[in-house]
């Protein structure tokens, strides 16, 4: 139970900021997310991806600071990170459920709707914490501890699992038309051939036609590609820091989520010690 007079203590940097000093002072972070970012973009197998990075995470609130680890393709990352799509599965659920009912409200309706979205997202991610905490997928489903806790530093909370992603959706969309409008415009210029060749015949021949759809598509098709690869990095990025900041979370305002029970040991270590400066390794 929450106490009436409970006051957060006051850190010198934020857990945003702690989980980002905390992701540079890796060795070769960069080399690793692309890495992370190749491997999210292969279905099923991403399920690696979370579990790597909620392990990762789960370091903080124990006083852990070591770097992102070496190993990422493991038998725990993909137990873990099939847990967190379980949790993110059932949120878009619920979430399409609610504001399916919202939309139906005049004016507001969408508004609410989206409100509901960025709820749940914050939501599922306290549930994923929780459950890597425990290291056991009924963890998640506490909603009376994950309300108690979710009130504590609300604002920052919402700062950590909302704004990195936000940031990276929009840096991606950008992304995206700079990408887009040269595969558009070279997809327009290959076809001017064929759209002449067409245009001296009655009725164009098959080989005509997908020759056309070949010059128009061909450079869609790449662009659609490197779009989707980009995006799966950038969702990395933006799930990393997210991630390590949220177990700075959890350290500071849920700090006794360390002594849910562990069925079996975690495959990187946990600590007992008092957290060291954010940013440095033990």
């Amino acid at each position: 139970m929450e106490p009436a007079n409970y006051q957060p203590p006051v850190y010198a940097q934020g857990c945003l900021s702690a989980g980002w000093a905390d992701l540079k002072a890796s060795p070769d972070y960069v080399k690793r997310l692309l890495l992370l970012g190749l491997i999210m973009c292969v279905p099923v197998l991403n399920f690696v991806v979370a579990g790597y990075l909620l392990l990762w995470a789960r370091e903080v609130p124990f006083g852990g600071r070591t770097p992102l680890p070496q190993k990422m393709v493991t038998g725990q990352t993909f137990e873990y990170g099939f847990y967190a799509f379980v949790l993110s599965l059932i949120g878009a659920i619920v979430g399409g459920i609610v504001g399916g009912i919202l939309g139906f409200i005049p004016i507001l309706g969408g508004l609410l709707g989206l409100a509901v979205t960025l709820a749940v997202s914050v939501a599922v991610m306290l549930m994923q914490m929780r459950m890597i905490m425990a290291m056991n997928l009924g963890a998640a489903f506490d909603v009376k501890d994950l309300w108690e806790k979710g009130k504590r530093k609300g604002g920052e909370l919402l700062l950590v699992t909302l704004v990195p992603s936000i940031v990276m959706g929009f840096i991606i969309a950008v992304l995206s038309f700079v990408v887009m409008m040269p595969c558009v415009m070279l997809g327009i210029g290959g076809a001017m051939p064929a759209m002449a060749g067409m245009s001296s015949v009655a009725e164009p021949t098959f080989g005509q036609a997908m020759a056309l759809l070949g010059a128009m598509g061909g450079p869609l098709v790449i662009g659609v590609l490197v779009i989707y690869v980009v995006a799966c990095i950038g969702e990395v990025i933006a799930s990393a820091l997210s991630y390590r900041a949220l177990g700075h979370w959890v350290g500071r305002y849920a700090s006794d989520w360390t002594t849910l029970s562990v069925p079996k040991p975690p495959l990187y270590p946990t600590y007992t010690t008092q957290p060291p400066t954010p940013g440095s390794f033990q």
